[in-house]
């Protein structure tokens, strides 16, 4: 049967060589398209051999290409349904939970972190935007980095979004936290924000190719069980918390 992929994959980082390791952030971000690819026409567009491919499956814990392929279409399928998770029905899942927590932490590029620190130690203007339903979350990210003592503002209103328009500077920091990074007003407002001015763009998102992403200067992924009840969209945020606190830990250190 096959497994989720960040499941089967859970300790297997520490056995890949720094090739590996980009072809497994490629992976991630591009899940969509990769379950489509055969081995052939993988390792092609990689600009690497079958063998490689093959050895980089097994050494993720996979029996082969096709159980790694299998792999990626449960949890490409999985990603897009929102639902009650059935290990939220099981005693586990609070492994399950530190787990996807714990794994945005553990594949945080260093030379992105290192980028990030870079911006910040310019002392740059903060400006964070976040998902309709996440305004606590961007709250609390405007209170990290006012602790950090760069000046940070976080719009919660429609008129004060407008606003940034005139306020984003080249050389600010602006920090996107979108867990879909696909949601229409924000991703509008980015573009909006970019179309004259290039502030350093850092996001968080999920783990998967999105638009956010695929506009950001730097983009950290997270794991959750996408979790709706009631209308309600209950997927956990700490692992957003948990990479934005790092950074800004990080930051601290290095001052």
């Amino acid at each position: 049967m096959a497994r989720d992929f960040f499941e089967a994959t859970q300790g297997a980082l520490e056995r890949l060589n720094q090739t590996e390791r980009k072809l497994f952030d490629y992976v991630v971000k591009h899940m969509d398209s990769v379950k489509d690819l055969s081995i052939q026409r993988f390792a092609a567009e990689r600009y690497l051999s079958t063998t490689t491919i093959f050895r980089f499956t097994q050494k993720l814990g996979f029996t082969g290409y096709s159980d790694f392929i299998n792999s990626l279409l449960v949890t490409e399928h999985r990603s897009h349904t929102a639902n009650v998770p059935l290990v939220l029905r099981s005693k586990a899942y609070a492994d399950e939970y530190l787990k996807n927590v714990m794994e945005a932490v553990r594949v945080m590029p260093a030379q992105k972190i290192a980028q990030v620190l870079e911006v910040l130690a310019r002392k740059p203007n903060v400006y964070i935007l976040c998902d309709s339903d996440a305004n606590d979350l961007g709250r609390y990210c405007e209170k990290l980095f006012l602790g950090l003592g760069r000046r940070t503002y976080f719009p919660e209103v429609a008129y004060q979004v407008v606003a940034l328009m005139d306020l984003v500077e080249n050389d600010d920091l602006l920090i996107v936290l979108s867990y879909s990074g696909e949601e229409p007003a924000l991703i509008e407002t980015v573009e909006r924000l970019l179309y004259d001015k290039r502030p350093f763009l850092l996001s968080i998102t999920r783990a998967d190719n999105n638009t956010i992403q695929n506009m950001s200067d730097v983009n950290f992924y997270m794991f959750a069980d996408e979790i709706e009840l009631n209308g309600i969209n209950l997927t956990s945020q700490l692992a957003m918390l948990m990479v934005l606190e790092l950074l800004v830990y990080e930051s601290l250190d290095a001052e």
